[in-house]
């Protein structure tokens, strides 16, 4: 059975398009994918219970015929107790990924040009399975945060990617506290870190998921979140991964990052590895962490070619879809921070020790470089 399940996900890999996966190399196993809102009893939305969005990207055991439609990963399931809800975040997304690709400010404001490179998008077949059956686990679990105004699905070639080598993630919305704005950008972060502790408790319901070897991953605004999280107390996480923070480029005195700076100097410094991702061609400071961080093993990792949204699949799909110069570059500079990122994971989450030999090996011809750091 194991050996029909590699032969039937390897014929996947043929049906799926080749512009979400392009040069990355498939993993051993097939790749499932579900969505539902749990609700938090614990916290209030609008006078009910908190609703929070899993779209969960796992291993699976056999997988047959073409993947979703990337539609799918847009779509939102119904919760009934907030109606308002599924159309508010659907819309919100859609222009989410409109303004990533094409810097249009929602989907109506897309050019004739962009509204069919989108439409071509939403058809792409992707590499995942909805409700497929899990592979025989458990497998690590990994929580990722978008950034500010940011998508759910917006790393999904990352996710599915990681899927295929045996983790199970979990995107979310980290919607706005306040019903009327769906944005996970109004109203205050404090909502970040129980978002993720329910995140992080549910996946310890899942059979396939051993929610002990957690890990999380986040984009600009979310890597902060999720960097200050893991300085409370009880966070679970047992590694984390920062995509491009932008603290890496700024004073001290700039106000914007005063709250980040201010919270690092209170909380306790964590001591799980962190993987710090930033813009080569900004030649980041990575500093402002050696205080908050000098007892986490970490690795200060630079991406050549890639801009702030580029460290997210949205950023090469807009070029590669309209054609741009610089397209291919791009989409093969954000396929090495994949592999990095799988690397990390490896050898945090699972101890193997190939891969962290694996990472000490990014030599100067890789659109990646890499410092290890060790935890004092």
């Amino acid at each position: 059975m194991k050996l029909l399940g590699l032969v039937l996900a390897a014929g996947l890999a043929a049906a799926q398009d080749p512009l979400l996966w392009g040069g990355l190399e498939r993993g051993p196993h097939g790749v499932g994918f579900r969505s539902f809102v749990a609700l938090d009893a614990s916290r209030e939305y609008g006078g009910k219970a908190r609703p929070i969005l899993f779209e969960v990207w796992y291993p699976a055991s056999v997988v047959e015929g073409p993947g979703l439609e990337y539609e799918r990963y847009l779509r939102v399931p119904d919760v009934p107790v907030h109606p308002r809800f599924r159309g508010q975040l659907e819309e919100f997304v859609r222009g989410v990924v409109a303004d990533d690709l094409f810097h249009a400010k929602s989907a109506a404001a897309m050019k004739d040009g962009e509204r069919e490179a989108f439409a071509r998008l939403m058809a792409l077949r992707t590499g995942a399975h909805e409700d497929a059956a899990p592979a025989v686990g458990p497998f690590p679990v990994v929580l990722y945060h978008p950034g500010a105004g940011g998508s759910f699905e917006e790393n999904s070639v990352l996710f599915e990617y990681l899927a295929s080598y045996g983790y199970v993630v979990v995107s979310s919305a980290f919607e706005s506290p306040f019903p009327k704005f769906i944005a996970n950008n109004m109203g205050g972060i404090e909502r970040s870190g129980p978002d993720l502790d329910f995140l992080a408790r549910e996946a310890r319901r899942w059979r396939y998921a051993d929610a002990d070897k957690l890990g999380a991953i986040g984009h600009s605004a979310g890597a902060q979140n999720l960097l200050l999280w893991i300085g409370s107390g009880k966070c679970p996480a047992r590694a984390v991964v920062s995509l491009d923070t932008t603290l890496e480029y700024s004073a001290d005195r700039y106000e914007v990052h005063k709250y980040m700076r201010d919270a690092m100097k209170k909380l306790r410094p964590p001591r799980i590895p962190v993987l710090l991702f930033a813009q080569a061609r900004l030649h980041p400071n990575f500093s402002p962490f050696d205080d908050y961080l000098r007892w986490a093993p970490r690795y200060e990792a630079e991406a050549a070619v890639l801009s702030h949204a580029d460290f997210v699949a949205h950023g090469y799909l807009g070029r590669a879809l309209m054609g741009t110069a610089d397209g291919e570059v791009v989409w093969r500079s954000y396929e090495e921070v994949c592999r990095t990122v799988r690397l990390f994971l490896d050898v945090s989450l699972k101890g193997d020790a190939g891969a962290g030999r694996a990472l000490g090996e990014f030599g100067a011809s890789s659109p990646v470089t890499i410092r290890h750091r060790e935890g004092s």
